[in-house]
């Protein structure tokens, strides 16, 4: 007979043990379990099963108590698990997904967004938009988007204006409410049309090919731009990671896999910036595909999401106790900071 494991053990306490049902918290878990995008734009469906299998894997990973850091996530932080976003249709999915957004803001979480298509994106926006309505905030806030991804994302509809995995940051761009700036990480130039980079020029926004990046010193790279962009007065930053930026043979289970891209270390470094950075108010993690390749990629899914965890509790701390985190933070610099520096100011100066 077979004998089920439990996901927690007593002296081992996992994110099972921290995560909580509700959309309130200081991060909020959403799930996306949505592909019909990923089918109209001609890609590999099987992403609508990404949420449900990211949560298997989710709870039985990430130590609560990690002793590398000396830290104990349930002291200052709190995550929650506001369930899925449901409809018969893409769109009715995505109407959803913003509403729950919106609910989740409106709480002063984080929402932490796992798809499912890339289409979740636009959804997150909206939410972000109606909840600045509803805040009637003056002056009205910027929303920089950091779209980390191997494609640029800004593919015109379908015939009928029908939105697809392709276009959720066009669609947002010719948002009439959009207000705030576009940059895509870790794009491939190989993947992208010239047609699409020159769209973003012409909306304000800019691309950050991969090719500029030295893999010693990306994370720095993404943390001096995120620093950048929140220089601007009255920015939040919502930082999309679609995982088929990270080459295959870390994370094959995507929809459109590539054998170039990011580490899976690098992403984790990046994850736990996103998380540490104070002007994040927004993640996605997009275009899991467990029907592809379900353990390692989750697996690796589950710990950026871990990781992002570990950069907002270091957000909550006083600046006495975060020692752990300024060992972190020069670890990055030590790498290359000055090279890293002349790939951004040749960016900004664009």
């Amino acid at each position: 007979p077979t004998v089920a494991m439990s996901t927690d053990k007593a002296d081992d306490p996992r994110l099972g043990s921290l995560v909580v049902p509700g959309l309130e918290g200081n991060v909020v878990l959403l799930g996306y379990p949505v592909d019909e995008g990923v089918r109209r734009n001609g890609g590999r469906v099987g992403a609508r099963r990404g949420p449900e299998a990211f949560r298997t894997l989710m709870r039985k990973m990430g130590t609560v108590v990690n002793p590398e850091y000396n830290i104990d996530l349930r002291h200052h932080l709190t995550v929650s698990d506001g369930g899925d976003a449901a409809g018969s249709t893409q769109e009715e999915a995505v109407q959803q997904l913003s509403q729950r957004v919106q609910a989740v803001l409106a709480n002063g979480g984080i929402p932490f967004c796992v798809g499912g298509g890339n289409d979740q994106s636009f959804a997150n926006f909206l939410g972000w938009q109606a909840h600045q309505q509803q805040q009637q905030q003056q002056p009205q806030r910027r929303l920089a988007v950091v779209n980390i991804d191997a494609h640029l994302d800004v593919r015109p509809l379908l015939p009928g204006d029908v939105a697809h995995s392709g276009s959720p940051f066009r669609q947002m761009l010719q948002h009439a409410n959009f207000h705030g700036t576009y940059v895509v990480f870790a794009a491939q130039g190989s993947q992208c049309s010239a047609a699409h980079a020159q769209f973003i020029q012409d909306h304000g926004g800019d691309v950050v090919w991969l090719s500029e990046l030295q893999p010693s010193t990306t994370a720095q790279s993404f943390e001096l731009l995120l620093n950048a962009l929140a220089a601007q007065p009255d920015t939040d930053i919502f930082v999309s990671f679609d995982i088929d930026s990270i080459r295959a043979s870390d994370c094959p289970g995507v929809s459109c896999s590539s054998p170039d891209g990011l580490s899976a270390a690098t992403a984790l470094d990046m994850c736990r910036i996103a998380g540490r950075h104070p002007n994040v108010v927004m993640m996605d993690l997009s275009e899991y595909n467990p029907e592809i390749e379900e353990y390692r990629t989750g697996k690796l899914a589950s710990m950026m999401f871990y990781n992002f965890l570990l950069g907002r509790y270091a957000r909550s701390l006083p600046s006495g106790e975060q020692q752990w985190w300024s060992r972190e933070k020069w670890r990055l610099m030590v790498a290359g900071l000055c090279l890293t520096a002349a790939v951004l100011l040749s960016w900004r100066a664009k």
